[in-house]
């Protein structure tokens, strides 16, 4: 059941949006056409028991309809509102306070129906809204990603240029409803301007089933969705009409101009809301890291309490240059000596990327709500392999193709204490990687079919109980090409059937009073072995299981100081390993002139990954001053099975100070993560022990924005990335044009320091 949001335990009212009869002002139409049940001692009963669909244009007389059991209240309370809109200067009076219990759990400030509602036990999530974005200034969106707690970041030079891991575990990505496939994220997400984002959210628990599909597509090993992204582009929100254009200017000859608008008609019901920005920069000099790209936006559609109709439309276009590996290490036998800049100059011209959403939802009454999504997302392009010596004229130009389509159906029923809903996802994908234009495509296509049950009951205010179901199928219309044990290329097959993928979820919450909330969950998957990646001997490998646990704290002490704390614990059963056994098998690409490492995979008995995340934050000085700590801790013993897989560091931790005075306000943020190794697998020669580690060594940044108000819209920031100018980077190549991968071939550094000015104005 959807409610009115309200912040915990302070309660505070929200503003209304549109009049009702005498006066009366509420939310908009969509959030009070879900009714509330009004418990006694819990909220205030002085208000309306029900009131009409749709908005009201004029202020007409209405009678009240109460419960039978609440009449003499319901009439007093009618009386005193009769009489304030007498007593009233203005026509329309000031906002009627809804308060909820500070011993009653908080609702989910979504609506059940919505894909992305977590229910109550869900608590390793963290949001931001697009005015902490413009706070944090990151340069990209995986950049804030490391900001955030528990996720990680690694960072390399080829045609997958970004890898995230959640706790360990793959992360998933939707854009505007849209699901990402997982190489479709790793090549574009890093393209998505910042600047156009309105909000972007961090799940860091893999038990929401309604989001995405348990198993994943291509060769990705183990569960899907051991964390999702959420990422919503600039929609239109509320009635109010705005526009807004801004401008800025960076070290590297770093431009950037966007505009933006949001417009209403018919009481808000009837919404658009569109935005463009260009964005260019030169890069740093000699590192091959320059872009140029053009965004394109629009959204909008109807919405009222009886029928949802909303569609946007996300476009991309541009080219960038994939930046060089530079030596990081002083080994002698490394491959790139340190500050040696790599031979290669690629680049991917064009590199676009389109995301299409429709959504619909039929809301038959107040307990029944039917949503459908259909969305389309394709990430395409030519990549140029340019070495610093061939000649560009003798180097052909290589396509490639990401391409999905997501279609979603929901059914959700809201009672007085549960809520149920019943689902089903088709998820269709195709991906061919770069080839040749004189060359045919083998192009992978897979589709995962999925069904799925969730609910939640209230037993008390107070305590709540959910659990959820899922099952997926895949089926393999194209299978493909895959490297065999011994290095060779083997067809798959087409039209084929996995098994099924299944995840089971048991979560509870308890408001223990108005301070402390305490929450835990319990999840259990089971995920089929993909058939793309290489096994010892080429066998099938059993199943793999993963257990969840997971518990919660939330304490909201003072306003300078509340406490959020997760600790988890994973067991993987048969998880899919490297095997330390088996050397890896080089196998060359004669496009790059280079060796790939091609990891052997095996299973062991039981992996465990543990760890936890912590937050504080809190607000002082009057709200003028204000701060956020994390802590994130994770462990997985997995690495010392001899892997070659880039260990998540054990400890990172994130700061944000921000402050604001008048016209001024500004943020301080810091990154800190420790030393960490990147794991190497013996090569075919056999040169160095299993499991031996390349350092990364620990980092520092800092990244800082201040900004000042004028009139008339205008604000003007000053901004600065990398502060402390830190060349830090998050992974080694390996392997050095031959077997040689216990030695360092460089890797992809941070520019440094970069500063920059914005000028925005909005009106």
């Amino acid at each position: 059941m959807y409610r009115i949001p309200l912040s915990y335990p302070h309660v505070r009212a929200r503003p209304v949006a549109w009049p009702l009869p005498n006066g009366i002002a509420m939310q908009d139409p969509f959030q009070m056409r879900q009714r509330k049940r009004w418990r006694s001692g819990s909220v205030s009963r002085c208000r309306p028991y029900t009131t009409t669909k749709g908005p009201v244009p004029a202020m007409k007389p209405r009678t009240l309809r109460p419960l039978p059991s609440l009449r003499p209240l319901s009439l007093a309370c009618a009386g005193l509102l009769q009489a304030g809109a007498v007593l009233a200067a203005e026509p329309v009076l000031a906002p009627l306070v809804v308060q909820e219990s500070p011993d009653a759990l908080p609702y989910s400030s979504l609506p059940p129906s919505e894909r992305t509602a977590l229910p109550v036990s869900v608590q390793a999530e963290q949001t931001f809204t697009r005015e902490d974005i413009e706070a944090l200034r990151p340069r990209d969106v995986f950049d804030l990603m490391e900001t955030t707690l528990g996720m990680s970041i690694t960072r390399q030079g080829s045609r997958i240029n970004n890898f995230s891991s959640n706790r360990g575990g793959n992360v998933s990505f939707l854009i505007d409803g849209v699901y990402l496939t997982g190489t479709q994220a790793q090549r574009v997400v890093g393209d998505i301007p910042v600047g156009i984002i309105e909000s972007i959210q961090f799940i860091r628990d893999a038990s929401v089933l309604s989001i995405l599909p348990v198993m994943g597509f291509g060769s990705r090993v183990g569960t899907q969705n051991q964390g999702v992204v959420v990422i919503n582009t600039l929609r239109k929100a509320g009635t109010e009409d705005s526009a807004q254009v801004k401008a800025s200017y960076g070290t590297h000859d770093t431009w950037k101009a966007s505009g933006g608008f949001k417009q209403s008609w018919a009481d808000g019901r009837l919404q658009l809301g569109g935005g463009y920005q260009h964005s260019e920069s030169n890069g740093k000099n000699n590192w091959n890291n320059a872009y140029d790209s053009d965004t394109y936006m629009l959204n909008g559609g109807w919405k009222d309490d009886a029928f949802m109709a909303m569609a946007s439309v996300f476009v991309n276009q541009g080219a960038r240059e994939i930046q060089r590996y530079i030596g990081v290490s002083s080994d002698p036998t490394s491959g790139l000596k340190k500050g040696q800049l790599g031979a290669e100059l690629w680049e991917y011209d064009p590199r676009d990327m389109e995301v299409f959403t429709l959504n619909l939802a039929r809301y038959w009454n107040e307990r029944h709500t039917t949503a459908l999504t259909w969305g389309r997302s394709k990430a395409d392009g030519t990549a140029w392999y340019y070495t610093t010596t061939a000649d560009p004229a003798t180097i052909p130009g290589r396509r490639f193709k990401d391409e999905s389509t997501d279609l979603h159906l929901s059914h959700t029923i809201t009672g007085e204490r549960n809520t149920f809903k019943a689902g089903a996802q088709r998820v269709e994908y195709t991906q061919v990687t770069e080839w040749l234009a004189t060359a045919e495509p083998k192009p992978r296509e897979e589709e995962i079919y999925g069904l799925y049950l969730t609910d939640e009951f209230r037993i008390t205010p107070a305590w709540s109980i959910d659990g959820s179901i899922r099952m997926d199928k895949k089926h393999v219309s194209k299978g493909g090409d895959k490297y065999g044990s011994d290095g060779s290329t083997m067809k798959l097959s087409d039209d084929t059937w996995t098994d099924k993928a299944w995840l089971a979820a048991l979560g509870t919450a308890w408001q223990v009073n108005p301070v402390w909330r305490l929450s835990g969950r319990y999840a259990w998957s089971k995920t089929p072995t993909p058939d793309t990646i290489t096994t010892v001997d080429d066998k099938s490998l059993p199943d793999e299981k993963l257990h969840r646990w997971e518990l919660g704290v939330d304490a909201r002490l003072y306003p300078a100081l509340n406490v959020s704390f997760t600790p988890f614990y994973y067991l993987i059963e048969d998880a899919k390993v490297a095997d330390a056994s088996a050397p890896a098998i080089p196998v060359f690409n004669p496009d790059t002139g280079l060796y790939e490492n091609l990891s052997v995979y095996t299973t062991a008995d039981k992996v465990t990954r543990k760890g936890f995340e912590l937050a504080l934050k809190g607000r002082f000085a009057n709200d003028m001053l204000g701060y956020e700590l994390g802590w994130s801790r994770f462990k997985d013993d997995s690495v010392e099975l001899g892997t070659n897989n880039v260990e998540t560091p054990e400890n990172r931790y994130t700061a944000r100070l921000n402050a604001a005075y008048g016209a001024w306000s500004g943020t301080l943020s810091v990154l800190r993560v420790e030393e960490y190794c990147h794991f190497y697998k013996t090569g075919a020669t056999g040169s160095a022990p299993d499991g031996t580690c390349l350092p990364v060594p620990a980092f520092t940044t800092v990244n800082l924005n201040v900004s000042r108000k004028f009139g008339h819209g205008v604000t003007v920031s000053l901004y600065g990335q990398n502060i402390t100018d830190e060349h830090y980077f998050t992974r080694h190549k390996t392997g050095a044009g031959g077997p040689a991968w216990s030695q360092s071939n460089g890797a992809i550094a941070d520019v440094g320091a970069t500063w920059g000015i914005e000028v925005g104005m909005e009106f």
